[in-house]
Formats: C-alpha cells, sequence, structure tokens
C-alpha cells in the first residue's frame, strides 16, 4: 500500500512548517502556539459547549440525523500541554458525521496541572457521561477515543475503570497514541529524522512537564507498561514513519498476548494524527473504519474481520501484500498454525533444501529477486518471504499459533465463523470474516508419506524422514541411504555426499532429472544496466514462456524430448552409468513434475564417486541396511525414507455451509481456486508444470478484482454455481503419487472454462487479469453486513 499523492503533499508541508516550528520543544510557549492553531473542519455538524461530570467540554454532533446509538467521549491530544476541543474539530466533526454523538473533554493541561490532573478529568467526565440520560436504559454503546497524549489519556482510564470494577467502554480507538512516556520504544530514535511532525528525543520535553515528580513508568503514566487484561476491543492507527509507531506496535503486541482484541494498522507516508486532515484519503479512511469499529466492536462477539488469511508461507504472505495494496480498507489478519513466517521454507530443514524452481518465478511479482542464485536454498526463501513481510508491515497482522479448526458459512449472517486453536493450550478463538483465503499449501505438516517396510524394527541404524529432519544429525563420515528420487531425493544426496563416507539413491523407478545453472547470466546482465524491477520483469518473463515451450514440447513431441533429455543426463554422469536403468523413466516428460539440479551437482557427486544410484526394490530391512529384490544388500549408518509427501486438502479445516459440511471431493472448481456451491472461499493452488508463485500472484490479484466488484454493487457473497451438463475431469491431469494418492479428495474439474484448470500462465494471466467477473457462474448475493 502506497501513500496518496494528497498524503505526500500533506507530509511535506508539515514537515516544512511545523517540525521546524515546534523544534526541541523546550520552549513551551512555542509548542503552544504551533499546537493551538486550528484547522478548518467539514461542515454539518453543531457544537455545543457543556459541562459533563464537573468537566468543561463541547458536544460535537451531525446537523442532520436521528439520535446515535453510540456515545462517544473523545479525548484530544496536545502533548498534555496543549491543544482543546477546538482544534480537533476536524477530527470529531468528521466522527460524528459517522454517526456517533460525540463529546470532547478540555482536561486541565500541563505543567499548570501535572499527572493526574488530566486523568481526573476525563474519569470525572466519563462518569458523568455514563450518567446522562440519553434513549433506553443500557441501550447506548459508550465509547472512547483519542490521539497522541489523549490516545494515552483512552488507554489510563480504560484501565482506571477496570481497576475500579466500574464499566469499560464497548469499544476504543487509538490514533497514534503516546503508550510509553520512559522512551522505551526504538522509533523515538529510529524515526526522529523521517517523523515529519516531531524529533523524537525531544518530545521527551512534553512528557516531563505531564509527569512532574511522578515515575515516568508508573501505569497510569505509561499505560503500556500496565496490566492489560479486560481491555475492550481496541483499534490503533499510526504512521509507518511516526516516532511514536512502536508505542502503538508495543501495545498491540502485549495487549494481544493478554487476549485483547486488537485491529492495528500502520499507515505509509502520513504525518502524526493525520486524522485531523479530514479532506486527505487516508484520513477519510481512518475516520471510517474507526467510527464502523467504535459502532459494531465487542469483546462478547467474535472479532470481525473483512478477509481471513489460513497460513503466512508464500501464498498467505503474498495474498496479504496484494490486498494491501488493492483493497487497502478491508480489515484482514493471517492465521498461522506454527510459531513463525515461511510455512514450507520454515518447516523443512533438510540438507541442502533449495527450490525447484527458478526464483524469478517463484518470486514474487511485486518484489524482485535480489539474489545472485536463481535456483535458491531454503533459507533464502525463508528470509525472502520474511522480509516481505517486515517490510510491508504484513508480519503485525500474523496471529502466529493458531490453528484454524473450523469453518462455517452462515447464509443468515454471510459470513464464515471461524474457531481457531491458540498455542499449546489449545485456547478456543473464535472470528468472523466475510472471505475467507486459504493459503496452507496442499500438503500435511503433521505428517509425510511414509510407507513401512518388512522388518524396518531390526535397523539399528538412524531412520529419518525429511519432513521431520533432526537438527543435530551429523552424517560427515556417515554411509546414507536416501530412499526415493524425487526432488527432496535429489537435493539430499549431493548435499550429504560433500561430507559423508558415500550416499547411495535407491529409487524403485527413476525420474527426469535436468541440469540448470544457479545464476541466470542474463539476469545477472540486465540488473548491471536497468532498474532492479525492470530487469526481473524481464527475466521473468523469459522464464516463464522458456518452462511453457518446454512444457509445450514435452507434451507435443515426448519421445524426442525424451531422448535429449537421456542425451544430456549422459553427457553429465560421465562412462559407466547406465542411464537407461537409472534416468529413463517409463512416463513421458511432464507427466510428472520434472526435478532440476543446480549446475548439475547431483551428476557430479555421481561422477567423483561420492553417490550412486541404486534401481531395485527393498525386500526388508537388516540390522546393517536393506536387502534389496534383486539380492543385492545396502549398508548405511543413516537411512532417509525421501518418499514424498502426504497431500491435505486445505488444511485439515472442517468446512460447512450453515451447519452442513462440505465435501470437497464432490465439487466441482471455479478457475482452479473457488468450490461449486461454497461462497466467499477461494483456495490458493500453484501450477503443477512452472512455479507455484505464478499462479498465486494470479489468484490473488483476481481476488482483489472480486472484492472491488462486491463492494461497488453491494454484494456480500459470491457462491460459484454448477452447470450439471459440464462434464467432470480429475482436478490434476499429473501421474506423481503423492496426486494419485489423494485423488479421492480433490474437488472436479469441468471440460469448458470457467471450470477448466489449466496448466497455462499466459492464458490464466488474460483470463483472471482482464476476464469479466460477473460471468453468469458467480452468483451474487446482498446482506445487510456494514
Amino acid at each position: 500500500m502506497k501513500a496518496s499523492w494528497q498524503a505526500r503533499v500533506a507530509t511535506f508541508i508539515v514537515r516544512r512548517r511545523v517540525k521546524p516550528a515546534l523544534g526541541d520543544m523546550s520552549d513551551l510557549a512555542r509548542v503552544r502556539r504551533a499546537f493551538n492553531s486550528p484547522l478548518p473542519w467539514p461542515r454539518g455538524v453543531r457544537f455545543t459547549e457543556d459541562v459533563v461530570g464537573g468537566v468543561r467540554g463541547e458536544w460535537v454532533e451531525a446537523e442532520q440525523g436521528g439520535a446515535a446509538g453510540t456515545m462517544l467521549m473523545y479525548i484530544h491530544g496536545g502533548g498534555f500541554v496543549g491543544c482543546s476541543p477546538r482544534t480537533h474539530r476536524p477530527l470529531t466533526a468528521a466522527l460524528a458525521l459517522k454517526g456517533l454523538r460525540v463529546f470532547v473533554a478540555d482536561y486541565r493541561l500541563a505543567p499548570e496541572h501535572p499527572f493526574p490532573a488530566a486523568l481526573d478529568d476525563v474519569l470525572a467526565a466519563w462518569r458523568g457521561l455514563r450518567s446522562v440520560p440519553d434513549g433506553a436504559p443500557g441501550s447506548q454503546r459508550f465509547t472512547v477515543a483519542g490521539d497522541s497524549a489523549g490516545g494515552n489519556l483512552s488507554l489510563a482510564l480504560m484501565i482506571s475503570l477496570r481497576d475500579a470494577g466500574e464499566r469499560l467502554p464497548d469499544a476504543a480507538v487509538l490514533f497514534s497514541p503516546a503508550t510509553d512516556l520512559t522512551g522505551g520504544s526504538p522509533s523515538l530514535t529510529e524515526n526522529s529524522e523521517r517523523d515529519a511532525m516531531f524529533l523524537g528525543l525531544a518530545l521527551g520535553n512534553l512528557a516531563n512537564h505531564y509527569i512532574a515528580a511522578v515515575d515516568a513508568a508508573n501505569p497510569l503514566a505509561s499505560p503500556l507498561l500496565a496490566d492489560l487484561h479486560g481491555l475492550p476491543p481496541l483499534l490503533v492507527h499510526v504512521g509507518q514513519d511516526e516516532v511514536l509507531r512502536d508505542d502503538s506496535i508495543r501495545l498491540a503486541e502485549k495487549a494481544r498476548a493478554a487476549g485483547v482484541q486488537v485491529e492495528l494498522r500502520v499507515w505509509p507516508g502520513v504525518p502524526h494524527v493525520w486524522q485531523l486532515l479530514w479532506r486527505l484519503p487516508e484520513a477519510r479512511r481512518s475516520v471510517a473504519a474507526a467510527a464502523r469499529f467504535l459502532h459494531d466492536a465487542s469483546s462478547e462477539r467474535e472479532e470481525r474481520l473483512d478477509v481471513a488469511i489460513i497460513g503466512a508461507g508464500l501464498s498467505g504472505i503474498g495474498a496479504a501484500a496484494h490486498l494491501q495494496d488493492r483493497c487497502p480498507d478491508k480489515r484482514y489478519a493471517i492465521l498461522e498454525a506454527r510459531e513463525a513466517v515461511g510455512g514450507t521454507w520454515d518447516l523443512f530443514r533438510y540438507p541442502g533444501i533449495r527450490s525447484d524452481s527458478d526464483m524469478y518465478t517463484l518470486g514474487y511479482s511485486f518484489k524482485p529477486w535480489a539474489d545472485p542464485k536463481a535456483i535458491a536454498d531454503g533459507p533464502s526463501i525463508r528470509a525472502y518471504v520474511s522480509e516481505t513481510a517486515r517490510e510491508r508491515g504484513i508480519d503485525r497482522h500474523i496471529r502466529f499459533a493458531h490453528r484454524v479448526v473450523s469453518a462455517d458459512w452462515s447464509s443468515a449472517d454471510a459470513c464464515w465463523h471461524l474457531v481457531a486453536e491458540r498455542g499449546d493450550s489449545r485456547e478456543p478463538v473464535r472470528l468472523r470474516a466475510n472471505f475467507l483465503l486459504v493459503c496452507s499449501g496442499y500438503y500435511s505438516y503433521a505428517q509425510g508419506h511414509r510407507p513401512s517396510f518388512p522388518d524396518e524394527a531390526q535397523y539399528r541404524g538412524t531412520l529419518v524422514h525429511p519432513q521431520f529432519w533432526p537438527g543435530s544429525l551429523d552424517h560427515a563420515g556417515k554411509r546414507v541411504l536416501v530412499i526415493g528420487s524425487g526432488a527432496t531425493a535429489v537435493t539430499l544426496v549431493p548435499e550429504m555426499a560433500k561430507t559423508a563416507a558415500h550416499v547411495t539413491m535407491l529409487q524403485r523407478s527413476p525420474s527426469y532429472v535436468v541440469a540448470l545453472p544457479s545464476r541466470d547470466v542474463i539476469a545477472d546482465a540486465l540488473r548491471r544496466v536497468m532498474p532492479a524491477m525492470w530487469a526481473y520483469r524481464i527475466v521473468r518473463a523469459k522464464n516463464v514462456l522458456l518452462a511453457m515451450l518446454f512444457f509445450k514440447l514435452s507434451r507435443r513431441w515426448p519421445q524426442q524430448v525424451k531422448e535429449r533429455l537421456l542425451r544430456e543426463v549422459k553427457r553429465q554422469v560421465g562412462p559407466g552409468q547406465d542411464v537407461d536403468i537409472h534416468f529413463s523413466p517409463r512416463y513421458k516428460p511432464w507427466d510428472q513434475r520434472v526435478c532440476i539440479v543446480p549446475d548439475g551437482d547431483l551428476f557430479k557427486a555421481i561422477r567423483e564417486g561420492r553417490a550412486s544410484v541404486v534401481t531395485d526394490q527393498i525386500e526388508r530391512f537388516t540390522e546393517t541396511g536393506v536387502r534389496l529384490a534383486s539380492g543385492q544388500s545396502i549398508d548405511a549408518d543413516i537411512v532417509v525414507t525421501a518418499t514424498g509427501l502426504q497431500m491435505n486438502l486445505l488444511g485439515d479445516v472442517a468446512f460447512s455451509v450453515d451447519g452442513v459440511s462440505c465435501d470437497f471431493a464432490q465439487a466441482m472448481a471455479y478457475k482452479g481456486m473457488m468450490f461449486s456451491g461454497v461462497p466467499n472461499l477461494v483456495y490458493t493452488f500453484g501450477y503443477t508444470n512452472a512455479s507455484w508463485t505464478l499462479k498465486a500472484d494470479l489468484t490473488a490479484r483476481y481476488v482483489c478484482r472480486l472484492f472491488a466488484h462486491m463492494d461497488r454493487h453491494g454484494y456480500a457473497s459470491a457462491t460459484p454455481r454448477r452447470d450439471p451438463a459440464v462434464q467432470e475431469a480429475p482436478f490434476l491431469d499429473f501421474s506423481s503419487g503423492y496426486v494419485q494418492r489423494a485423488i479421492g479428495m480433490l474437488p472436479k474439474q469441468g471440460a469448458t472454462r470457467p471450470w477448466r484448470v489449466y496448466q497455462n500462465y499466459v492464458l490464466d494471466f488474460f483470463t483472471l487479469r482482464y476476464g469479466a467477473v460477473a460471468d453468469g457462474t458467480l452468483e451474487f448475493t446482498r446482506g445487510m453486513q456494514r
């Protein structure tokens, strides 16, 4: 998400005019002059002076419209030393126009009235508001909001009420709150130059005026340091470049850990409390989100989201990035069962783990792959995904250790009701989401495919599956047997052969293995002469087209392609190897995925005698290794069962629609991503003949187009409706073992579009990017959701 041009202009003006006027803020009179200059406010509101609970202030109400159902006490900012209800009229008027009845307390200011005078005033005003008769008893929602110093006072108010056993606000909104007056937030110094308004360390002068002789660590002066349990739902908005940014981020993290519902959003390119500049697009969006939250949020109901994303791997982080860029007003969270970003690339830790696709196509369309290696190792890919999440603030939306166990679509509510188990305690967490994006991959994290072999118990060595690689396993100087011939096996063998005594790859039948350079020379050359993104896009397009060409040639002339591949293998492995037995599969090229070996490392290990290939079947295990059907025995200190994945559709979540369990095996896949009869659910499933991310990117972009269409027409749900006349076909035309083992759980595809699953990036690109959303197959319904 990028800042609007209006926000960039406003930030420039604030930087040029306000920051110099404030200076180091040691001159209190100068600070007050800068703070107390009111800005224009929107029309259509009336302001009425009043005294509530003995505290002066003003009511802000829309001129048109009936009595508001939500009462809001707004606590203005101003560093505890300046500002007033009048200075904050641009913001309070904007909130009133969203249906809120707003009272702004004119609390006493420091240094004339130091801590806790301001807090005493807001407590008195709150208690006074709670006693004002307005409508039926108990029918009114009472909420609180504040910015900057007012955010500090809002938190302190809620903590005081909780500790006194009094009723808390139903919800609270905090704009750029100052939550830690001890100066413990790194952004105070890290963002001091970037902040358009403040020098970070200079804010200490204002804090000193407020706290006077009180310890800054007092939890009512620095509410971040307080116990946050039991607080109402919080919405927190802050600017990415603000010195107070980390006051908000740390608050959100601590409050969530305390079980508080928190909706945090970090906005790029905006100045401190930009909501006062009410004409800015970002100000309008922030105020609209705040008003909606104040009207709706409740700690007694499920947390409400627009979009829930399941999985924080390559696909989930990519989907969130597209969502932020194209649908910035959507409230979303990523629910990740594990404790880290990365998915596959964090789970698998076996030696040499790497991509089996080039990173110019496996990488995101919006973030260039900058590493020189085109075929990248697992840690580099994990770092790339984590960096993307961190750079774009996506990491703040991830709920780690949240394993989604059930999702039930309610037609009456037009939303998914989710139940997740949090942490080792499996504490249930309930959420509701209008739309669900499942980015959990296609295999089980809990178990791999692990066939049992006769007499395994007799084996005295170490038996390990790559999916659960023990970090302490040392294979140096050991004899290693790798069972398998797929991508995992051809990765493990050359890597382990670097230090092992010898590595044997035992396969029942061979796979196609192709050597490619680990570096892309064209990419290296282009990066030297043009911007990184241009070079990345050119190389990405080049690699997409080459992969498509190879696939098309393999399907049209399989025998000729096979002969060419085997000639290259013979050249790579050198004399003495029976290529027809060990590298000539029984199936056609691309009936299964082709294995890539960067710089021919597998062939090099075989040439040098550090590794060997045996094509045979296991008769049984022995104490020292395995005995084969041919009568040969292979002794090994370590046996690695690289026998594949256990396919798992939609991540072990129990899905239902209006209480009726979903049977996805009986559904038909719409555009390879939605399911017939299931509303507002998109499943990201990448290509089998190209990089996973190519399809994941297209899927995420299409979802954003779908959201825009639904919002434009006021639709609450979108459901693919199956045409009974469309003939069924298997979802995947692939003979790989993991696909064939799971064929019964996969949905069907149709013989014609939009039910056909195309393994063709160019065709999908034009269909998903530019094809009509309202194509007559999606059934849209309207709802009453806010």
